[in-house]
């Protein structure tokens, strides 16, 4: 009778001088494999065994992921996950219902940690509302975590600066002390610098709790359950309790507000980096003023301005521009704004059809380009020294801070708001074609925007309620008006004879 295996173990090998796992399992990839490390490692042996267990939980994992139809109670919530970051995000493989890869793999890799951080190998019909809310203070005590290290932060570079502060001014006092043990005196002028200002102590209760930021994490997990039912790894799905979503941004620029943002952002001067060196008085925020322009002008996206282009290449939004005999016989600019590149893929939810550029901004993108801006919303003096397109999220808050004041509710994605807003509620323009320009279903136009086509809704009640307007009599008059009568239906030979049989 042969010796029992010992299973799969952690294994020094004294030739190599490393760490390996050995799997006796026939089935297994390999016999053995090294760990890249030996016991020249501090701790080595309990590390080879911690890897040992992962790699354990790994194969088990995977073993359950090759059984097919299972029960919600056999299957964890870690397997869906594992399941969905293989084969949606890792290893797409184009389907008849999945056509596209997903977008924003960052932020749903990001979400899929903090719901594997919870739920771990929770099976699935243990999903209750109860824990749903449990996980929704779970990511609410997360979010303060965040807050208290960014916190810590601050007070480190507070402490950095009130030491740098205090080096000054003990450096003053010893030079008027060494002055006057040599008998001299001097009127030194006031240090210029000023001590930082000292930070408020952190309150959590800052961070109020909010229901709805879970709300997408779960949204995430329940299209991880989606997609282990179509590729049939459990039998049924799982309704995952949502919180309610938040509340619909009103916000919304005046057009004297839009102006001032411009303004600011564009005489708005301080150091930037050229060839490596700093350099100050610089317009540092001018990209931003191009922004808001581009936003305002064709709510657009976000996404579609901060990364557009003057040049087509392929993978990002660009701008075409040219020129034309306008009606005076004078070249007139055109452009034209193509809001996908030629390489990206226009998701449903997301649309972003190609739109005309009036010939008043067209002369305005032609100037730009032509003093050599290839990105119109890149920040032209980053210490990279790239203007490369980059996320302008912080720049555009500094800048609503300083010109709306601290207390505004303004976000980035309010001026496609505007730009929506001010579009219906122009009476002559139809919202089909608005919804098509601004790149949204004409029902999420009327249902968000359409409240300010005041002048519709009234046109509508007088032609309601117009005495000229008869067609609705003619229709009424065209009715038949009898009232039928109410005739009791006639019992059928079975109603009869159950009557007699219970009498």
């Amino acid at each position: 009778m042969g010796r029992k295996s010992d299973g799969i173990r952690a294994w020094y090998d004294e030739k190599a001088k490393k760490w390996h796992i050995r799997d006796p399992d026939p089935n297994a990839p390999k016999a053995k494999w090294s760990l890249g490390f030996g016991k020249e490692v501090e701790g080595s042996e309990a590390r080879a065994w911690r890897e040992v267990e992962k790699y354990k939980a790994e194969k088990e994992a995977g073993g359950r992921l090759n059984l097919q139809r299972q029960s919600t109670a056999d299957v964890r919530v870690s397997d869906v996950i594992a399941l969905y970051a293989d084969r949606r995000i890792n290893n797409f493989i184009p389907s008849e219902k999945y056509k596209n890869p997903l977008t924003r793999i960052d932020d749903v890799k990001i979400r899929l940690k903090v719901l594997l951080a919870f739920f771990q190998d929770l099976p699935l019909e243990s999903i209750t509302l109860m824990r749903c809310e449990d996980f929704g203070k779970f990511v609410h005590l997360r979010e303060i975590e965040r807050e208290l290290q960014l916190y810590n932060r601050q007070v480190e570079i507070y402490n950095e600066k009130l030491a740098a502060y205090k080096k000054k001014v003990k450096a003053r006092a010893q030079f008027i002390a060494d002055m006057a043990s040599r008998g001299r005196s001097r009127v030194l002028p006031e240090l210029r610098s000023k001590p930082p200002a000292p930070l408020d102590p952190f309150d959590s209760t800052r961070f109020p709790y909010r229901r709805s930021a879970a709300r997408r994490y779960l949204e995430e997990l329940s299209a991880a359950i989606t997609f282990a039912v179509y590729y049939e790894l459990v039998k049924h799905k799982v309704v995952i309790p949502l919180p309610p979503k938040y509340d619909a941004r009103s916000s919304m620029l005046t057009l004297a507000e839009v102006r001032k943002l411009i303004m600011t952002a564009w005489r708005a001067k301080g150091m930037g980096w050229i060839n490596g060196k700093p350099v100050k008085n610089l317009h540092v925020k001018r990209h931003l003023a191009r922004f808001i322009i581009l936003a305002i002008t064709t709510g657009s996206r976000k996404d579609k301005i901060e990364r557009v282009s003057f040049f087509n290449e392929k993978d990002r939004p660009w701008i075409d521009l040219w020129q034309e005999i306008g009606p005076d016989g004078k070249p007139e600019w055109r452009g034209r704004y193509h809001r996908l590149g030629d390489n990206e893929i226009e998701h449903k939810t997301k649309q972003a059809p190609d739109m005309p550029i009036p010939p008043r901004i067209a002369k305005t993108l032609a100037r730009w380009r032509s003093k050599g801006i290839k990105y119109p919303c890149a920040h032209p003096y980053a210490a990279s020294g790239r203007s490369e397109p980059g996320n302008v999220k912080d720049g555009m808050r500094a800048l609503f801070n300083e010109v709306l004041g601290e207390d505004n509710d303004v976000v980035v994605h309010t001026f496609r708001h505007t730009a929506a807003t001010w579009m219906a509620a122009q009476k002559d323009l139809p919202l089909p074609s608005v919804a098509a320009y601004l790149g949204m279903t004409t029902e999420t136009l009327v249902k968000t925007y359409a409240h300010h086509r005041e002048e519709d809704l009234q046109k509508i009640a007088e032609a309601i309620f117009d005495s000229n307007r008869d067609t609705h009599k003619s229709k009424l008059r065209e009715t038949d008006q009898k009232r039928s009568e109410n005739v009791r239906q006639i019992s059928t030979d079975i109603d009869r004879m159950e009557i007699k049989r219970s009498a």
